[in-house]
């Protein structure tokens, strides 16, 4: 026997994959332990198919910009270019001025 939040962290522990939450239960305790056992968004029931529609396209989007961005970085790291390795070194001078921006 398990509950949405048990199935949520093991989803989260086992695969890769983003969960958006749904629930008729729309008090703040129960849409925060949602977020923190791992959905990347809480949809209150009844579901509007428009609104589930236009979270999981921005919810895939961000999914394959984070993929992208990692994968970049890694043949980066392989590659031994890092870009933030090289900006430290061209910036020692101006460090506090960079990281404002």
């Amino acid at each position: 026997d398990m509950d949405g939040f048990k199935l949520l962290e093991l989803v989260g522990l086992e695969m890769d994959l983003p969960v958006i939450m749904m629930s008729a239960n729309g008090e703040t305790s129960a849409v925060m332990k949602g977020i923190r056992h791992g959905a990347c968004d809480y949809l209150l029931k009844p579901v509007r198919i428009e609104e589930l529609k236009n979270i999981w396209q921005h919810v895939v989007r961000k999914k394959w910009r984070e993929s992208e961005n990692s994968s970049s970085q890694d043949e980066r790291h392989k590659r031994g270019t890092d870009d933030e390795d090289n900006n430290s070194s061209t910036n020692d001078g101006n460090w506090k001025q960079s990281k404002k921006r």
